[in-house]
Parts: C-alpha cells; structure tokens; sequence
C-alpha cells in the first residue's frame, strides 16, 4: 500500500469536485493536500514547495492550459510529481493518448469510487518514467516486441506505463475489472487461486517476456486469479482503453500480435482434443466390452 504521508495537490476548476477529492483522500488517511481551482496556481505553488501527487482534472487543464502537462514536465524549476488524470469516461482515445506521452502516471475516472482511488494512487507510486526506467534496451530483448521497429516501439512505449513492484506486492486480484493487460520486463509473476476460501493454489510462474491479463485486452471481463510479484519486478503496462483505440499502425501491429498468441493457443487446445479423443477411442478398441461413457 502507499504511503500515507505523501503530499497531494488537487486542481479542479470546481471548488465542490475539489472538496469531494479532498475528502476522500482524507477518509484513505492520507494528509497535506492542498486544492487549486487554476493551473498556473500549480506551477507558483511547485516553485516553493514538493508535493508528491497531482490529481489533475481533465477538462480544467485542457479549458485553460492546452499543454498544462507538457509545460509541467519539461519546466526545469518545477519540482517532480506524479500526475493522476481524472476523466469522464467518454474522453477521446486521441487526447487520452497524448495525455499518456505527455506524462500522466495513472487514470481516475468520475465518478470515484475508493478502490479505484487507491489502485491510481499505487499505480502512480509505481509508475517509473520510461527515459530514466533503464529498461528499453531489455524491452527491445523481448520477443514479444520483436515485430516492431525501433521507431514503433518507442511510439507504443509512449502510450504503456513502466511499473516496479516488490516482493510479494500484489498486482491484480481475483474479480477485479480486466481493464489492462502486461508485459513482464524483468521478474517473476506467480499466477493462484483462493481454494475453498483459504488456501492459495500456484497456477503458474512467469517470467521475462511473458503476458499477464491479455484476454482484458479482448473483452474486458474481470480477473479469474490473482497476480503477485515473486521478487522484485518492473512491468510494462497497457490500458484497455489506449489499445481501443485502432488509430495506428502500431496499436494495429500489437493487436495482431496477441490475435497471433491467442490463435496458436487455440489451435494448441484443439490437438490436444484430437489426440484425447484419439486415444479414447484407441482405448476403446482395446478394451470393446468397456462400456462407453
């Protein structure tokens, strides 16, 4: 869980929408938050003071400051932060994009819930800046992104999010929303379930190189297990909602890729129905008076 000492600035054009974000941040015990109506208040306020945490609303950034993000990252006197982008839920796939390349950390979308709150805030804490992350020449390794040119991987790198995760740190659970799906860049995934109520049963460990909730990408039904970092692990994330998208060749080329994954997967469960049903029947001709079932 994140830390609740970590310093929050709100900026919503509406003192009521800062007031409610404020309270709810206050009822998951985090303290020194600060509201702002105004984008350029955030910029005189980094100047003199660190804040760890912005949650920015999206139509009062793009109504009075079109390149509020692009200014905030590359403003040198700025002090770092992390940037959560509260959006209504039809925000165009384009704008959601460059928002992505211009360096928001995590989404929040109205109305809140506390989960969902708490998930952005781990997701922002987690999230490392891809130009200083160390790991696009272990990205470029990777088979999976092995269809792509240097140019197209950066384009797609631009619209992923880079995550760290410790030992043990728990990634998504059991029922939770299919809304993204990951690439292993370093690290293991250990794959469970919960049986009857108690025990965790070990479905499967991942490594580098492997997918973890690509079947969200598809149809964006919830989580059938929980996903937890074995050790200390950095992976790369991609939100359902980027990828709906379909407005470039590189979101294009991923899509085919995982329609490549998913049809070898298929085609792998139907042999495997062949060469039962095969032996079932060479079963049964060995054994004729064996009653079918």
């Amino acid at each position: 869980m994140a830390e609740k000492d970590l310093r929050v600035l709100i900026l919503h054009f509406a003192q009521k929408s800062v007031d409610a974000t404020k309270g709810m941040l206050q009822y998951l015990g985090y303290g020194g938050i600060t509201g702002v109506s105004v984008p350029a208040r955030v910029f005189n306020i980094l100047k003199s003071d660190k804040f760890d945490l912005l949650f920015a609303d999206y139509n009062t950034i793009t109504r009075y400051e079109e390149d509020f993000l692009e200014t905030l990252r590359e403003n040198p006197g700025q002090v770092p932060i992390k940037v959560i982008l509260m959006i209504d839920s039809d925000i165009p796939v384009q704008d959601l994009k460059k928002m992505y390349r211009e360096g928001i950390t995590a989404t929040i979308k109205y109305p809140f819930q506390l989960n969902e709150m708490e998930k952005a805030i781990e997701d922002s804490i987690r999230s490392v800046p891809m130009a200083i992350s160390k790991t696009i020449r272990k990205i470029r390794e990777l088979d999976f992104f092995s269809f792509l040119t240097d140019e197209e991987l950066i384009a797609l790198l631009k619209i992923s999010k880079c995550r760290i995760y410790k030992e043990n740190d728990l990634i998504f659970e059991d029922g939770q929303p299919g809304d993204r799906f990951y690439v292993i860049v370093d690290g293991i995934i250990v794959i469970s379930q919960i049986v009857n109520k108690r025990r965790e049963q070990i479905l499967a460990r991942l490594k580098r190189g492997s997918r973890i909730g690509e079947m969200s990408i598809l149809d964006g039904s919830p989580r059938t297990a929980r996903a937890r970092a074995y050790d200390d692990t950095v992976l790369l994330e991609f939100d359902r909602r980027i990828m709906e998208g379909y407005d470039d060749i590189v979101t294009l080329k991923l899509f085919k890729k995982l329609t490549h994954i998913f049809s070898r997967r298929l085609r792998g469960a139907n042999a495997k129905i062949k060469q039962m049903m095969a032996d079932q029947a060479k079963a049964r001709e060995q054994s004729p008076n064996t009653p079918m079932t």
